[in-house]
């Protein structure tokens, strides 16, 4: 996190950490081993340890006791595009890269720089109200031009899928 992003885009993101103890030392030492220069804020209702907090409760991920932190991209309406409990940082760059281009990937629905039946099943789910989607989601799913999400898209992106 602190290279490949905080660094790398310089301003450009907010990195924010959140740690779940209240030992000075303990969040101290890990700074340093770790030489981060963002912020690193404490979770004020954890009991220390993997148990949670206030914060670890809000944004819980199923793996409860994973060893690794929970990983988030807010964009800039706030609205979640990336939650992981294991870093993945080819996986970040390229939704950070999306966010901050606004280059939209027509049937890149889910932002995983592939086009398969991933997507087909999220603008099925989008086209009957099952998922709702963010803007950057609706401008990937609408892949004919007419100003709707609908089967047409559909077809459109199983063609895509199918090279025809």
């Amino acid at each position: 996190m602190e290279t490949a992003i905080w660094q790398e885009y310089d301003g450009n993101v907010q990195v924010i950490g959140i740690i779940n103890t209240a030992s000075n030392n303990q969040l101290t030492n890990f700074v340093e081993q770790n030489s981060i220069t963002f912020p690193i804020l404490f979770d004020p209702g954890s009991p220390g340890g993997v148990q949670g907090g206030d914060t670890y409760d809000l944004f819980y991920l199923p793996n409860d006791g994973s060893p690794y932190p929970r990983d988030f991209i807010i964009d800039q309406n706030g609205i979640f595009q990336y939650a992981n409990n294991e870093i993945d940082t080819e996986w970040m760059l390229y939704v950070l890269d999306g966010l901050l281009s606004n280059n939209i990937v027509l049937g890149d629905i889910n932002y995983d720089g592939l086009i398969n039946i991933v997507d087909v099943i999220m603008i099925v789910n989008i086209i009957i109200g099952e998922l709702l989607p963010t803007e950057y989601q609706s401008s990937a799913s609408e892949l004919n031009g007419d100003g709707e999400i609908n089967v047409v898209d559909v077809i459109v992106i199983v063609n895509l899928i199918l090279g025809e």
